[in-house]
């Protein structure tokens, strides 16, 4: 009986063996391809990181020409009364001209 248990033995271990060897078959054909999927995987990071620099850049620009947007319009509202004033005074010094415009 117990050579029954020691052949089962043999079985187990053998069989355990044809795994193993088998893992490192296969895990010596995935090892390339893992590690080329990490290098993709840096370089798309860079990637990323360049992309969110870059947008950062841009949003920094915008805000500062959102001020200066900002200051023109003050200054359009500032000059729009001088611009009407100027407009009325050569209504009537010219106003054939404006009624020809009209």
């Amino acid at each position: 009986m117990a050579w029954v248990f020691i052949c089962i033995a043999a079985g187990a271990g053998g069989f355990l063996f044809l795994i193993v060897i088998d893992y490192r078959k296969v895990s010596a054909g995935l090892k390339p391809k893992a590690d080329l999927a990490k290098a993709e995987i840096r370089d798309c990071e860079t990637k990323i990181q360049a992309e969110q620099n870059a947008t950062e850049e841009t949003k920094e620009q915008v805000g500062s020409q959102q001020k200066e947007i900002e200051e023109l319009e003050k200054e359009l509202e500032e000059l729009k009364p001088k611009v009407d004033k100027y407009r009325e005074r050569e209504k009537r010094r010219k106003p054939t001209k404006y009624k020809l415009e009209e």
